[in-house]
């Protein structure tokens, strides 16, 4: 497996890395930094690179920015999100008030590599959070990854529009086969017709089909 999908060998450690960490960090960035790796440690790496570029496109990130080096200022850093109106501006201090420990950046191990991409992507999250006006549950952020969204930001971002009311959970459902009959219909109709506004040129019985190959269930990361 991968590097990042043996994250799940050391979920606790990390998570302990994170909590010692909330006198910098702050206890919200916190609190979601270990829902990520509590909800989706061994996934942690598809996810980073799925909320970072829906960052990038939402224009909460910059096309240099980290997750993970974002994650390491964070815990050096004196200030806590709280200490600022947004996120953007906490990400400003970050980028451009704190300089990276690089020697020890480059010399961490697998547990504290874990711990500061979790609060980058926590950091991410926040930003996206703020920018749509609603909040993004780890389990549908978990739901993209299984499907294997990386790298299409724009699918990402219509997803999140077409369930932002409320359905958030449905989707991560769906894709995980959990819904009951009625809602798993709800949902891939909406899915249906979303796929149809983004693919104009895809035939109906392609997308239905696609839909239906949206119900994943329990899977394991693929190698990185």
């Amino acid at each position: 497996m991968g590097f990042w999908s043996t994250v799940g060998s050391c979920v606790s450690s990390a998570v302990s890395m994170v909590s010692s960490a909330v006198s910098s960090i702050g206890s919200s960035l916190g609190t979601l930094a270990n829902t990520v790796l509590k909800v989706a440690g061994p996934w942690i790496g598809p996810i980073s690179q799925i909320v970072s570029a829906v960052a990038q496109l939402l224009g909460v990130f910059k096309k240099e920015d980290d997750p993970e080096e974002l994650g390491a200022k964070a815990m050096q850093s004196d200030k806590k999100p709280e200490d600022f109106g947004s996120s953007a501006e906490y990400i400003e201090h970050l980028r451009n008030e704190v300089t990276l420990d690089k020697e020890k950046f480059e010399e961490a191990g697998k547990v504290e590599r874990a711990a500061r991409l979790a609060i980058g992507t926590g950091i991410a999250m926040r930003g996206i959070n703020e920018n749509k006006g609603f909040d993004v549950p780890v389990e549908t952020w978990l739901a993209m990854a299984k499907l294997g969204l990386e790298g299409k930001a724009q699918e990402v971002d219509r997803l999140l529009e077409a369930f932002k009311d409320g359905k958030l959970e449905d989707f991560a459902q769906y894709v995980d086969g959990k819904l009951d009959i009625k809602t798993e219909k709800e949902v891939g109709d909406t899915l249906v017709e979303m796929y149809q506004a983004l693919e104009p040129d895809v035939s109906i019985d392609e997308i239905e089909d696609k839909v239906m190959k949206m119900e994943v269930g329990d899977i394991e990361p693929k190698d990185k």
